[in-house]
Formats: C-alpha cells, structure tokens, sequence
C-alpha cells in the first residue's frame, strides 16, 4: 500500500503590505494638523482679547462717575459687540456679498476684479483662481502660501489681505485696492527713472522685501508687475504665489525697523494668474544633501529670476535681492540687462551673467560711482551679494547715507510719481460706498477709479461664483484650512466707539 506523499510545509504568514500614504496625502495631512493649531491658537487670543477689552472697559468707567445701572449698560453693549464680531467671522463668505463693479487683472489661472462689499460699501480687489487649474498645474502650495503670507502680513509693505474664501469651483482673495496700478505701468510711460527717484522706489522696495523675509519666507517673483502703487505713489508688493517658506535667523534683520516687526511675525506663523511673460521651468537634479534652510525649485519670471535658482544648487533669501538689482537696472536703463526674445537664451545669459552685464555709457556717466556700486552689489554671485549676511549691509550702504528707513519716514516723503486723479481717489471711494450699481454716475466713478489698470472684456463665462461642482470631486481637501478673515473687534477702538455711540444715543 503506497503512502500518500507528505504535505508540505505551510508557507510562514506574510505581513501585510505597508500602504504609504502619498505625498499629496501628507501635504494634506500636514494642512489639516496646522489649521487646527491655528484654530486654537486664535480661540485663545480671542479669549485673551475680549478679556483685556473687559478690563479696558471696567478702567474707562472708573472715572466716569456711572452708577452700576450704567455700567452694566456699557457692558452689555460691549457684549454685544463682540457677539456680532464673532457671528460675522463664523458666517461664510460667498460672492453674493460683493458686488462686481470692474475686472482691473486677468491670468491663467483666474482673474482680479474690483468689488463692493454689500454691507459695508468696502471696495476691494477680489482675486479669483479656479481650483480645477490649480490641482491640475500643480498650483496648490503656491496658492496656500500666497493665502498664509498675506495673512500674517500687517505692515505698510505688502498688500493687505481682508477675506479669503472658497465656492466649488473658485478660491477668492479679497484684498487692498491700490489705485496707482503697476511700477511696469509707469516703466512703460516714463521709459526710465532718475537717479533720485530710483533711490526712492528701491528704499520702499527693501523694505518690503525685508516684510517678506521677516515672515520666513522668499517672494521669488519679484518684478515691476507684481509691485503696485497706492494712491500716493507708494509701493507694496503682490502676488506671493510663488513664495516659499524658509528658514531665517532673526539676527540676520539686525537693527530692525520697528514696522518689520519680525518677533511678531514670527510668533504668529510656525495662484498665480500667470502674466504674458511666463515663467521658465528648468528640471534638474543633483545629489547633494538638502539644506532646510535652502529652495531648490527654479521658479520666477525669466528676466529677474537669480543665476542661483536656474543652477539648481540650493538658494536663500539673497536671490530676491538680485531681482531687486535687476529691476533698479530696468529703472536707470530702460529694460533688462538680460532681455533676449527667447527666454531660454535669457536664462543661458543670466547663468552667464558676467559676460552679458553691462551698463550703458550714457547711463553710467549719468549715475553717482554709489548708485553703480550698489546696483552691481546685487546683481552678482550670491557668495559675495549685498544683504546675504544681514539687512544692515544694504541699510548701511554709503547710496542711502543719511536715509531714515522707517516707514512712517518713507511713506510721508512725496512720492517721485503721483497716480493720475490721485486728488479725486477719496471722493471717488466715498461715493462709489454709496452709489447704487444702477446709477449712471457709479460707471464714470469706476472708470476714474481704475484709470491706471487694463481694460479688460467680460467674459461669456464667468469664472464668478455660483458654479456646480464638475471634473475632481475631491478637490477641496486640497484647500482645507483656507478660508480666512483679518475682521475683529479692536481693543481701544472698539471701546472708544462704545462710548461714542452711547453718547450719540444720550
């Protein structure tokens, strides 16, 4: 009788397979934890707040001389202030709230218009990107970046974000209205800037790329487009979708001016429509180790884009200084020390950057040995640029000797170019808050208002609000967290205007 062939061995379990989650998986993972720590951190400063609004309160009545009946009338009114506060901060915004009045920027990706907010008569300029194009070209940090900076900005350097908000199809930035239009505008008109006046423009220039650094991060598209001009003729800057955060020592500020305000910053951190002029994307590799404190990506527009960004070997805060550089030389000069027709030739003479720099004769015989000396400080090697070890370098420079960098000192000083109807621009805002869209007045007043900016057709289909989902039904995990207001209830304002508004009432 044959025996029955022995059974072989059991094979030992296998574990089961590791799923790793995927990089845009992390990323969202990452978005969700830091929105919920902003969450709580701002539930804090908002009991904080509203416990110092209360003591505030109860030290102004201290010597008014009220009885308890009327004390307890301020206190209930501040009560009701900060409830409306809040029920205003928690109601989500859509478009129904604004009022389209006119389109002043158009890309890619999106557009800008200028709007009005229908309760307040605010007018605004409401940057609109469409989510769809920006998952698809990669956009999406870029955009949560540009959202964060702003947010954290509060300075008279960098356009003020106001509201931020998202609709199916649309992510909404609801920010300043700048009057002046672009410093590429007044490039085209004027042609070139005098010397004194380029040394105006590239102080107010620093500094807001200084408000940039001190929030941790590296504008990285830098150039006359995305520099706007007040109705004064000031400047600040915009458009930080391709902002990158970093890694910056807070030494490096030195003596900062107080208005930098990089502690604070600092302690409250922790989409681009794509012009004509599109950026250069140049893909490479290298196997050296990743300095956290260093950006690799190669972004920016061709003409001001750094020689260390396209090589690809790691670069910090100094590229924004050489972009600066070459901006001052498009002022004096009349166009870029690089220029060529193809940008791929533009970013090979960037790379070789000595042989193709120069400063015309006419230009450099008109110019101060200073002026020269500091512009060529910028557009240079990185290893020996001005301001790669400390903002002091550049303040210090003998071109601004005697210069007061505060902003209270910079902004007060006549602009050297004044916006067309700049005279008119508050009354304009004033009647515009009040005018009804119907009224044949509101259009004139619109077109006074944004005289400095394109004209720019309506579209057939709008990208305004009011869409129904379509394409990627998930999209929106990818912008988890961006919803924002800068909307609060102010400590002595808010406790000034009780008491204003009771003693209207009396």
């Amino acid at each position: 009788m044959s025996k029955k062939p022995a059974a072989a061995p059991a094979s030992p379990p296998q574990p089961a397979a590791v799923s790793r989650p995927s990089d845009a998986n992390r990323a969202k993972a990452e978005r969700l934890k830091e929105m919920l720590a902003n969450k709580y951190t701002k539930q804090k400063e908002t009991t904080e707040e509203m416990s110092r609004r209360r003591q505030e309160l109860e030290e102004q009545m201290k010597g008014m001389n009220l009885n308890e009946a009327q004390k307890k009338k301020y206190r209930e009114e501040l009560g009701k202030m900060e409830a409306q506060s809040r029920r205003e901060g928690m109601r989500r915004l859509t478009t129904d709230d604004f009022t389209r009045l006119s389109i002043i920027g158009r890309g890619a990706f999106g557009e800008v218009r200028l709007v009005r907010k229908n309760d307040t008569g605010e007018v605004w300029a409401l940057k609109s990107m469409t989510k769809e194009a920006m998952v698809h070209k990669n956009q999406v940090g870029h955009v949560q970046a540009e959202r964060d900076v702003l947010a954290s900005a509060d300075n008279n350097w960098i356009v003020g974000l106001q509201f931020s908000f998202q609709d199916d199809i649309n992510l909404y930035m609801a920010m300043e209205f700048l009057p002046g239009g672009d410093l590429m505008s007044l490039l085209m008109k004027e042609d070139t800037f005098p010397e004194a006046a380029t040394k105006q423009y590239m102080a107010e220039m620093i500094q807001a790329v200084a408000c940039v650094h001190a929030l941790g991060y590296i504008h990285r598209d830098l150039k006359p487009d995305n520099i706007l001009l007040d109705w004064q003729g000031h400047l600040k800057l915009t458009d930080l979708g391709l902002s990158k955060k970093v890694e910056i020592d807070a030494s490096y500020f030195g003596a900062t001016p107080e208005d930098l305000n990089v502690n604070a910053a600092a302690a409250r951190l922790d989409t681009r429509p794509l012009p004509d002029r599109k950026a250069t994307h140049v893909r490479g590799q290298t196997n050296l180790p990743r300095d956290r404190k260093l950006a690799y990506s190669t972004v920016g527009t061709p003409d001001y884009i750094a020689p260390e960004v396209l090589s690809q070997k790691g670069y910090g805060p100094e590229c924004d200084w050489w972009s600066l550089g070459v901006i001052m030389y498009e002022c004096l000069v009349g166009y870029t020390p690089f220029y060529a027709d193809d940008p791929v030739m533009t970013c090979r003479k960037i790379l070789r950057w000595q042989q193709f720099l120069d400063v015309p004769d006419h230009v450099s015989r008109a110019l101060s040995p200073q002026c020269l000396e500091f512009m060529m400080s910028f557009v240079c090697n990185a290893e020996s640029r001005l301001g790669r070890t400390s903002m002091d370098e550049i303040r210090n420079h003998p071109w601004f000797a005697g210069l007061d960098w505060t902003s209270a000192s910079l902004r007060s000083a006549p602009a050297p170019y004044k916006p067309d109807g700049a005279d008119s621009i508050a009354a304009l805002l004033s009647s515009i808050r009040t005018l009804e869209p119907s009224d044949a007045r509101m259009a004139a007043a619109v077109n006074q208002l944004t005289a400095n900016f394109d004209d720019f057709e309506e579209e057939e289909t709008s990208r305004w609000g009011g869409q129904k989902k379509v394409g990627r039904r998930d999209k929106d995990n990818d912008f988890v967290g961006y919803t924002y207001s800068r909307r609060s209830v102010g400590g002595r304002e808010s406790i000034s205007t009780l008491f204003e508004q009771k003693a209207e009432g009396a």
